[in-house]
């Protein structure tokens, strides 16, 4: 049946965007995106919007759609009926659906609605838990709609991709060096989290040395993924993303975006925290001239270095999975700098990559230097919030 649906979808490419909301929708609704496998055919359906011509943004703001108006739905129905909700049919006879979504509920609060978008059990559970517990509306429907922005470029981004891969006139080798690459970046992610979570003293510095030696194997394997480099930069029109495509953001100039962050902290009186993004900028800086970083490579090192020290302050004393779940935070930003910057060629695709191992390495040393001197505190919901939304408010302003 889904093979006719995406066959049928295939030949009648009008109805694409209409699919994309009903499949969002359904995914998020409770009980049905509990049945219906709506990673697979976002994944599918996406491919199809890219390759029928649909622009990304078209097809982010159904996804959008069908997701938020699902969770409404789903709150209000648990808003409504409450605990009597546990004799409906699937629920009376699958009780462990209900006690897994109250159970991770209860654990993380609020933050369970952002994070249930991109945990596929409890997805469609969420919602209605939040609505037996009567959070309050206004709040829901904020972080409804906040998180939805996150999760629905998540979700298409893939399956579009792949969409606009299937036109690019690549060479046969091209996909196996991507596949090296991924799996490479896979194993070093895993090995991150993997230290990180056993909540050393030392765990910073064993992370920021597995990204030392990816950083080194990948100079050393450079010439050898040149096919790679070239394909990318020659297909960059079929990566862009939606965006102001005359404006550059590798200048010095973006680098400005930190002061603000710096002198809220300050002002705070949040010393270390502060001293955590001076330290990460100083060491990227100085590993950009170690390895002879090109300037725009050295720029986007840095604000790469910006953006994940500021990371490490918000996440400060939160469980292990939540510190892990800002990193969603970091992807739309990372994506937008990626498209403008083949878009404009300013750099090779490893030498972006080089860069960003450099930045994410200046972070975990700064942090395993600052823990080692003064331990940091979580900072107060207001300024974790100020300073977590300046990055996109800025971001807004120089693309829109």
């Amino acid at each position: 049946m889904l093979v006719e649906l995406t066959d049928w979808l295939a030949a009648h490419q009008q109805w694409v965007g209409l699919a994309i909301f009903l499949i969002s929708f359904t995914e998020s609704l409770a009980i049905a995106g509990l049945v219906v496998p709506g990673v697979f055919l976002l994944f599918a359906v996406s491919a199809m919007a890219a390759s029928g011509g649909m622009a990304l943004g078209t097809a982010v703001i159904w996804a959008f759609s069908g997701a938020v108006l699902g969770d409404l739905i789903s709150f209000f129905l648990g808003r409504h009926f409450h605990h009597n909700i546990r004799g409906f049919g699937p629920f009376r006879r699958n009780p462990q659906w209900i006690d897994g979504g109250e159970r991770f509920f209860r654990r993380y609060g609020w933050l369970s609605v952002v994070l249930g978008r991109f945990i596929g059990p409890i997805r469609p559970v969420i919602p209605l838990v939040a609505g037996m517990f009567d959070m309050p509306v206004w709040r829901f429907v904020a972080i409804n709609l906040l998180s939805a922005l996150a999760w629905a470029p998540a979700y298409l981004i893939p399956g579009y991709t792949a969409g606009r891969a299937a036109q690019w006139p690549v060479p046969p080798l091209f996909w196996n060096q991507a596949l090296s690459l991924l799996i490479g970046a896979g194993i070093l992610i895993g090995c991150c989290l993997y230290v990180l979570k056993l909540q050393k003293r030392w765990s910073s510095l064993v992370a920021a040395a597995c990204c030392l030696l990816s950083l080194l194997t990948l100079s050393m394997n450079q010439r050898a993924l040149q096919i790679f480099d070239r394909t990318l930069v020659d297909s960059a029109d079929y990566l862009r993303l939606p965006g102001a495509g005359e404006v550059q953001i590798l200048t010095p100039e973006i680098l400005l975006v930190a002061a603000p962050i710096i002198a809220a902290l300050l002002l705070a009186r949040r010393w270390n925290h502060a001293v955590l993004h001076l330290c990460a900028l100083s060491l990227a800086l100085f590993m950009a001239w170690a390895i002879a970083l090109s300037g725009s490579a050295s720029i986007n090192a840095l604000l790469t270095t910006i953006l994940c020290a500021l990371v490490v302050n918000c996440s400060r004393s939160q469980h292990f999975w939540v510190r892990s779940a800002w990193l969603l935070y970091l992807l739309p930003l990372l994506l937008m700098i990626a498209s403008n910057v083949l878009e404009h060629r300013l750099l090779e695709p490893l030498e972006m990559l080089r860069s960003l191992l450099v930045g994410v390495s200046a972070s975990l040393l700064a942090c395993w230097v600052v823990e080692r001197v003064s331990p940091m505190t979580p900072l107060a919901t207001p300024l974790r919030w100020l300073i977590a939304s300046w990055p996109f408010l800025a971001a807004a302003w120089v693309f829109w």
